[in-house]
């Protein structure tokens, strides 16, 4: 019995010196005006506040599965954010999950599939700056290094245009005229004045359709075919004059540039890289900030795949450079390997919220380092749990992956759950919508749908949403497409299926018996 007791009494004492896996308090908290709250560590309850000043830099990466609550982490973020220190944000929407919640925001919303943005623009670059970013942009997108000819003639084209060396260059006596009409002297010293200053407006009028005929008309057709499908109709958003101000989003509060009309990923990714490269320029051009306080600017990518994982992109550099501006990027993704390594290097804090596959957990835990415990909990996590790590700017002995029970929004997230076999679905009913919409629901079929979970108070059975869907006519491989992008794995497909087989055949029984009754 004494030696029962005297056991006990040690274990107590120890029990005193185990710390659950958490930072230090004095890390997480902060003055609610200057840092972002986000929720409570789930062993202390410790209010956790993303704050700048503590962190190594201010970049931030957020994953998991459609439906974990990634975009409401994000809407989350700018909201207080903006409330605190009065940041901007520029949110490139890859998919247009963002767009109504910015209009309700009191935000602006700019559908670049409306708009016209010349990446030919200059906006305050110089000349040769602007050669070098295009071509890099080309780089990445039409693997222009492949073609070290047409890579060279398309520069050329380039610089011939920005420095007035084409057909379209005033002329010396149209130059004259100009002088005369308004009515000055023009001695040598006033000609070149005038020459340069037309040569800026000819080159600023200067479009992508330019740089095609210049390479036609020299017989690099070739060249010319890399950049056609750029000035084409229908696929011509890069080749008119801008009609949007660049640089005067950068500090135009909420700000939500709709790139998901465009029709393809690669028209998608070249208006992602020419706004980031203009955003990577007004950053320069500001100059470094005094302290690292607070944060001006975040520029949030959502699901940009293509960009956010080739080390040539200007993500790359805002997330190198970024925290001696006071800009903050902030990348969403479901897949995790979409993002170069040297990004994950780079992020200060990373919110892991569920991850389903195997591959995309390994990538993540290899890449910021957890225990197995923590990988375990993230397979497991419901919506809005998380798994956090933080690179504090003070020496720690290690970093730590702590976890929360979830991320506290602004309002309750409103779920809608798909439930059958051993799965339990939950998704932000805005963003299911939005899904349907894009497997081409109409409006009375998204009405139904609607209904049905209402019915249910926000459950539906996976075989009833099945039998739906088959009643509007989707064949089951479009249907298989859809609940693999929920995230439901191919044993619990082949279940729902099954379910649904069941129902049709025991509605069959029924309906027989009924008919010999009579």
């Amino acid at each position: 019995m004494k030696s029962s007791y005297m056991l006990s009494k040690e274990l107590a004492r120890n029990m005193i010196l185990v710390h659950p896996p958490e930072p230090r308090k004095d890390l997480l908290l902060a003055d609610p005006s200057k840092g972002v709250y986000v929720g409570k560590t789930r062993f202390l309850r410790t209010p956790v506040f993303w704050d700048p000043s503590k962190l190594i830099n201010p970049h931030i990466a957020i994953l998991g599965i459609t439906g974990s609550g990634k975009s409401y982490t994000v809407k989350t973020f700018l909201t207080r954010a903006s409330l605190i220190w009065n940041t901007n944000a520029v949110i490139l929407d890859w998919v247009g999950e963002y767009k109504e919640w910015v209009r309700q925001a009191g935000g602006t919303v700019i559908d670049l599939a409306e708009e016209r943005l010349n990446i030919l623009d200059l906006v305050g670059l110089p000349k040769r700056s602007r050669i070098r970013h295009i071509v890099s942009a080309l780089d990445i997108l039409v693997d222009l290094k492949k073609f070290p000819s047409e890579r060279d003639e398309i520069e050329q084209a380039l610089e011939d245009i920005y420095f007035g060396k084409v057909k379209s260059t005033p002329s010396m006596s149209s130059v004259t005229n100009v002088l005369k009409n308004k009515k000055k002297k023009f001695g040598k010293k006033e000609l070149e004045s005038e020459l340069r200053h037309m040569n800026h407006k000819e080159c600023s009028k200067a479009t992508l359709v330019d740089v095609v005929r210049i390479l036609e008309a020299r017989g690099q057709k070739k060249a010319a075919r890399l950049l056609k499908r750029f000035t084409v109709e229908g696929t011509d958003f890069f080749a008119g004059h801008s009609t949007m101000d660049i640089k005067a989003m950068t500090h135009g509060g909420l700000v939500c540039i709709d790139l998901h009309n465009l029709p393809t990923e690669e028209m998608r990714s070249l208006a992602g890289l020419t706004i980031l490269q203009y955003i990577k320029e007004t950053m320069r051009a500001e100059g470094m900030a005094d302290d690292h306080k607070e944060v001006k600017l975040f520029v949030v990518l959502d699901e940009a795949w293509k960009i956010a994982q080739d080390e040539r992109s200007d993500v790359i550099t805002i997330v190198r450079e970024g925290r001696k501006y006071n800009f903050s990027l902030v990348i969403a993704t479901q897949n995790p390997t979409d993002m170069h390594k040297t990004i994950f290097s780079n992020i200060g804090s990373v919110f892991v919220l569920r991850l389903v596959l195997r591959e995309y957990r390994d990538y993540v835990r290899n890449s910021i380092g957890y225990s197995s415990f923590i990988d375990d909990e993230i397979s497991k996590f419901g919506v809005g749990d998380a798994a956090v790590n933080m690179i504090f700017a003070e020496r720690q002995s290690k970093v730590m992956t702590f976890l929360m029970n979830k991320i506290d929004g602004e309002e309750p997230l409103l779920l809608y759950k798909i439930r059958g076999g051993d799965m339990n679905v939950e998704i932000e009913r805005e963003q299911f919508i939005r899904m349907l919409y894009e497997l081409g629901l109409n409006e009375s079929q998204l009405k139904l749908i609607r209904t049905q979970f209402e019915k249910g108070d926000g459950l539906i059975e996976g075989e009833a949403l099945v039998a739906i869907l088959e009643k509007f006519g989707y064949s089951k491989p479009s249907i298989i497409s859809f609940l693999r992008q929920l995230s439901i794995d191919e044993k619990n497909l082949i279940k729902v299926f099954s379910l649904v087989r069941m129902r049709k055949a025991t509605k069959g029984v029924v309906h027989l018996v009924t008919e010999d009754d009579g």
